[in-house]
């Protein structure tokens, strides 16, 4: 009985550690996500979640004054360049929040809402499928209290306003499902993150390659739910809303000619001044779809039977991709990372081993600018002060760039080499 006692009193003391930390969370959180925002991203966000409250077409220009009480805000919105269910929720939350209360803090925090639940539901997803893997007490709780507490994701998630928290969630949670034989929860899950933002295109594929689902009629259902997901969510919305697809040539081809951001192709920037690939080298702005396809093929002659091998293709798949397309932004490193936490948990690797993937970018965010950015709603003049103090540095600013990006390129590839040869990682 006095044994029992102990243990409900430690679990009892344990259970309010926890709240204390998620609560301490929450706290470091809330009021980056209230006064903080990226110069672009956030302001897409903002006008996106405006236009599609008020029957307008996000994918359109349109003139922008309802948010007087910044001047960045006024003026052409930015074209929001993710498929309708983010801009659909975004409408939501504007109707919930501004249109009810005009303030622009009190908006730009009810966007982040999502972002917040994503970084906490993932944190503590990771930690209960690595208790199911065998990790030890100390890589669970430091697992954790990283996704809580890392600088570069709370940057990149709660300050930015991106959510690829929220697809590293999804494509998680779609493994998960998928190692346990749920191939439709699995479908579905993976099929969402892509309608959401796209960055997870290279995963879609990877439930056809895992061995025990290797059979017709899932490969049947997994296909079929997919293409369902992808049509119901990312081109009905166009029609039932009666939005214009963005087809011109312009819009579709930027997707594939923008050079710059976290990979080699910022050199465009250093030589030309511009973010745009020169018409001769528009090729390689595909170069990603032969890479990603030679990285399945390495899959397919080595297939994952376990989620732990599930997460070691999709860290390495998930880099090919980065690593050779022609734009990479920082929050997409958050997805790699959140896969990496359960690729590397093992007695063979350490946590140490991806440690470069959040410290090259949270370096990279200050060479990019994207940091002082985050300021924009806080100090509006900051976008122009930071243009003429630009323009002594430009030059040392995009060299110092280039440069951070090839030490990421050399150990990331090191990464893809090491989950895309590797076997088996045994369990903690």
């Amino acid at each position: 009985m006095e044994e029992n006692n102990h243990a409900l009193h430690f679990r009892f003391i344990q259970r309010h550690k926890e709240l204390f930390i998620v609560i301490l969370s929450l706290a470091i959180q809330t009021p980056l996500a209230i006064f903080l925002g990226h110069y672009v991203d956030d302001r897409s966000f903002i006008d996106a979640g405006y236009l599609v409250s008020a029957g307008l077409n996000p994918y359109q220009p349109h003139l922008i004054t309802i948010f007087s009480s910044n001047p960045d805000l006024i003026g052409i919105n930015p074209i929001i360049g993710y498929p309708p269910p983010w801009p659909l929720l975004l409408g939501l939350i504007y109707r919930l929040s501004f249109s009810i209360v005009p303030n622009l803090f009190l908006y730009n925090f009810a966007i982040k809402v999502p972002v917040i639940a994503s970084n906490i539901g993932l944190a503590y997803m990771t930690k209960t499928i690595m208790r199911q893997l065998g990790a030890s007490e100390r890589k669970m709780q430091a697992a954790w209290l990283f996704l809580l507490f890392n600088p570069f994701i709370l940057l990149t998630t709660t300050a930015w306003g991106e959510f690829d928290t929220l697809i590293a969630f999804l494509c998680v949670a779609s493994l998960y499902f998928l190692s346990k034989g749920m191939i439709g929860k699995s479908a579905f899950l993976v099929s969402l993150s892509v309608v959401l933002k796209p960055i997870s295109l290279p995963l879609l594929g990877l439930p056809l390659l895992f061995s025990p689902t290797k059979n017709w009629r899932k490969i049947s259902i997994y296909i079929l739910i997919a293409i369902v997901v992808v049509l119901s969510l990312w081109f009905l919305p166009f029609y039932l809303e009666g939005w214009i697809l963005p087809s011109s040539s312009n819009q579709l081809s930027s997707y594939f000619t923008m050079a710059g951001g976290m990979t080699l192709f910022n050199i465009v920037e250093i030589i030309r001044d511009t973010t745009t690939l020169p018409a001769s080298l528009g090729f390689l702005g595909y170069l990603w779809i032969p890479a990603v396809l030679l990285g399945y093929y390495i899959v397919y002659r080595n297939p994952p039977k376990t989620f732990n091998e599930l997460t070691q293709k999709a860290v390495g798949l998930m880099l090919i991709f980065f690593l050779t397309r022609s734009w990479l932004s920082e929050p997409n490193m958050d997805v790699v990372i959140s896969l990496a936490l359960l690729a590397l948990s093992s007695k063979e690797l350490n946590f140490r081993n991806f440690t470069f993937l959040w410290v090259i970018p949270l370096v990279f965010m200050f060479l990019n600018t994207s940091f002082p950015q985050l300021f924009f709603l806080v100090s509006p003049s900051i976008i122009t002060s930071l243009s003429q103090v630009d323009h002594y540095i430009r030059s040392w600013r995009l060299i110092a760039r280039f440069l951070v990006v090839v030490v990421l390129q050399v150990f990331a590839w090191r990464l893809v080499i090491e989950m895309l040869r590797r076997k088996k990682i045994l369990n903690s």
